[in-house]
Order: C-alpha cells, then structure tokens, then sequence
C-alpha cells in the first residue's frame, strides 16, 4: 500500500468523495501540484479490486467510500497511531526523566507508566483542540485553556498538601 492508497483511505474515512474531489486534497510533493487523473485512478482501482473502497453515482458523478473491510484498515491504521503517540508519550518522559528508574523503585516507575496511559490521551487532545484555536487566532480560547491547566495543576498541588 502506497503514501497515495493511504491518504485516500484517510480521505474517504472522513466522508464520501468524487475523484475530482480526491484529486484536489492530494498533494504530490515530488511535482508540487495536485495528483494527476493518470496517477489518481490507478489507486483507486487497486484500492477497489482489494475491496477497500467501493463508489456510488449521485447525480452522473462518482462518489467513492469505504467498505466494510476499508473502515476497519483505517480504524485499525488509527489505532496504531494512538499506540506510536503514547508510546512517543513514554519516551518524552523518559527524556525528560532519564534516571527515573534508578532513583525511585521499580514500583513507582510502573505508576508512572500506567498514569500516562491513563491520562496521556486527555492531554494530547488539549493539545489538538489548543492547536486549531491557534490557528484560527482564538487568543481568548487558548488564555482558557491556559486557565483551566493552571486550575487542575493548583487544584492537585493543594491536594498533595493535605494528604503530607
């Protein structure tokens, strides 16, 4: 499976398209232009003939969608990716505590691993949902964000200082 069979099935998971359509979100940085026809429907009929995809005719156009087995590549592909995020997770604190597991027992090593996973996707859709307010230039967006963090970080601290 090619970088265009992939991008397709990425494409087609968010919703139905014509291969004008596809062709307009397909960029090819070799050239610099979008994916020609002649590069385009060879994809798609592979993706096709391995039943990936399928397609419908609304209104004399073409409109392609997943199948059954194209849904479950992508939501298995998607999966993958939350693994490699968290394990990126993982190795950024590793980096940020590289002796951790020297200086405190294996015990609390595995604490800390298991509270990643366990909060280590809220966290990265903050950062998703900061990144578009970002990009729309939503300051007031990303001040609240900064707000509720700061609240959660106090809120945690105050905690830890009464359990002492």
């Amino acid at each position: 499976m090619n970088d265009y069979s992939l991008r397709i099935l990425y494409i087609l998971n968010l919703k139905e398209m014509t291969g004008y359509g596809l062709s307009k979100q397909l960029y090819n940085s070799a050239t610099g232009k979008n994916i020609s026809n002649g590069a385009l429907i060879p994809v798609l009929n592979h993706l096709m003939e391995d039943n990936f995809i399928t397609f419908n005719i609304h209104n004399g156009k073409k409109y392609y969608s997943l199948t059954e087995k194209g849904k479950k590549f992508v939501s298995n592909i998607l999966d993958l990716n939350e693994e490699i995020r968290d394990q990126a997770i993982f190795d950024a604190i590793d980096r940020e505590f590289p002796y951790i597991n020297v200086f405190t027992d294996i015990e609390d090593y595995s604490v800390l691993k298991d509270l990643i996973r366990e909060i280590g996707h809220p966290i990265i859709e903050i950062i998703r949902q900061a990144f578009y307010l970002r990009k729309r230039g939503d300051g007031e967006g990303i001040d609240t964000i900064n707000k509720m963090l700061q609240n959660i970080i106090n809120e945690a601290k105050d905690r830890n200082l009464k359990r002492k």
